[in-house]
């Protein structure tokens, strides 16, 4: 299909207005409007008449593809978006735009935190999930594998995953951690099936030329069953960056979904077992 841009970039300065104002502390950096573009694009097309469950979308990307998709604007259409984030400004935002918009059977959100198990209602339903997490450049990829886990929790037996993270030629780090991530899949019986690299730019003020990609994985093993369980507190740490864990379980909305400024929310702490 052919796409008109003006009124796929209408829409999504529509879903741009709507986002929180993002918190840096917790790796919350939003990606470019002609990248959100883009991978909703590609992803909506991976994803065509698929279920996909969002392990965080801080950048919109479901809400994009629910939005521009519902309207005929870009190639392919999920059947049931749902998106998952410790964040309840993205939660709120996304049902006042769902509601606001007529896609409420399209997308919905709702609370979690990648520390606690995942919901039962939620494991082995879905035909894919997405994620684009905090890249890993300080515990050498744990924190994506962290929502990798749940991701694959939710999964039908044939199911397919989107990671978005680092990769940059002047970072090494970034390949590092693609190589840990892509030996995960390999062993969970994935396989690598496309990859766009260095394929979207983000609001980052303190590297501005770092670039991510696309990892797009499929199912190529048998059924197995898995235990969510809670994430072991070693995986918690250097979690956002070196010497920042996991400690916050829910960034709580103070605005009850308003639009006031970064500083109005509310902090929600992880209560650790002794």
């Amino acid at each position: 299909m052919a796409i008109d841009f003006r009124k796929c970039l209408y829409a999504l300065s529509d879903v741009m207005m709507n986002r929180p104002a993002p918190l840096r502390l917790f790796d919350q950096i939003y990606m470019k409007l002609p990248d959100m573009l883009l991978q909703a694009e590609a992803a909506s097309r991976w994803f065509n008449e698929k279920s996909v469950l969002f392990v965080g979308d801080g950048d919109a990307i479901g809400l994009t593809m629910a939005h521009l998709s519902a309207n005929d604007l870009i190639p392919g259409k999920p059947s049931k978006i749902k998106v998952l984030d410790f964040d309840e400004r993205v939660i709120n935002s996304i049902t006042q735009f769902a509601n606001q918009h007529g896609l409420g059977d399209l997308i919905s959100a709702e609370l979690y935190n990648v520390a606690d198990p995942l919901p039962e209602d939620h494991q082995r339903r879905y035909d894919a999930f997405y994620t684009n997490p905090p890249w890993g450049a300080s515990n050498d990829g744990e924190s994506v594998i962290s929502f990798i886990k749940r991701g694959i929790e939710s999964l039908d037996p044939e199911g397919m995953a989107c990671i978005v993270i680092g990769d940059h030629d002047n970072h090494p780090w970034t390949h590092q951690v693609q190589l840990v991530v892509q030996k995960y899949f390999v062993a969970e019986d994935f396989r690598l099936a496309e990859m766009l690299p260095e394929f979207h730019r983000y609001h980052l003020d303190d590297s501005p030329e770092l670039t991510s990609c696309a990892l797009l994985f499929k199912s190529a093993g048998e059924y197995k069953q898995y235990e969510s369980l809670p994430l072991p507190k070693e995986s918690l740490q250097n979690f956002y960056g070196k010497g920042i864990p996991l400690k916050v379980r829910y960034v709580r909305d103070r605005t009850n979904g308003g639009k006031l400024m970064t500083r109005d929310v509310e902090l929600e702490p992880i209560k650790m077992e002794e």
